[in-house]
């Protein structure tokens, strides 16, 4: 699957949400259609899968936040954008540490070095693009509530270990989501900015799609 090029002349229109949300609305319900988001959200991961994709939740998320740390100096929209919370990866790790993994020992799939590849790319010659890629991994909380429930539930895992990551931010969600919304926003970017912007949150939902194929495969 390959990220298509978006109409500049129609994101000239719409601020960065709004082209975020409406270029990549049938990738996010395709995401979700996935078999193995499916089983995921359901709680009917065998338990090897699910380490396995906790650990590339971390060397994602761990990868993009250190760029983004390195970036922001240079970048005024990274720097406005990201917030503290973006780099406390405590509750993946938590998550990983009750199956008795380390982080420190997760181990890229080949979909996860791929993105992480695309992420240095950016870094070195067009490091907004990263709030491109954040932007997917900070959707993913809306809704994330009900999706940790179901996974305790399903894998008959305790309410604060296992699944903590995907209902990381609790209470505070909609408010963050809000404040990230606001922020992105306000950087004001130019259609083309956007256009990459796009393309980046594309190629996240494409690193979903391939990590779940992978694990699917397993």
């Amino acid at each position: 699957m390959e990220p298509s090029t978006v109409d500049l002349t129609e994101n000239s229109s719409r601020n960065v949400m709004d082209a975020l949300r409406e270029s990549t609305k049938d990738m996010h319900n395709d995401a979700e259609g996935h078999e193995f988001q499916h089983s995921l959200g359901s709680g009917k991961l065998d338990r090897a899968r699910y380490v396995t994709y906790l650990e590339q939740l971390y060397l994602l998320h761990e990868h993009l936040a250190k760029l983004l740390g390195q970036c922001a100096k240079n970048s005024a929209p990274i720097d406005a954008v990201v917030q503290d919370y973006h780099h406390d990866h405590s509750k993946v790790l938590g998550d990983l540490k009750y199956f008795g993994v380390e982080g420190t020992d997760a181990k890229p799939l080949e979909a996860t070095k791929k993105i992480c590849a695309r992420m240095d790319e950016y870094a070195k010659s067009k490091p907004n693009n990263l709030l491109g890629h954040l932007y997917v991994l900070e959707g993913s909380t809306n809704g994330a509530k009900f999706m940790a429930k179901n996974i305790v539930s399903g894998m008959n895992l305790p309410e604060e270990h296992g699944a903590s990551y995907f209902d990381r931010y609790g209470d505070k969600q909609r408010e963050r989501w809000t404040a990230f919304k606001e922020r992105m926003n306000g950087n004001n970017f130019s259609p083309s900015e956007i256009n990459g912007l796009v393309e980046a949150g594309k190629e996240m939902f494409i690193a979903f799609f391939e990590i779940g194929d992978e694990l699917s495969v397993k």
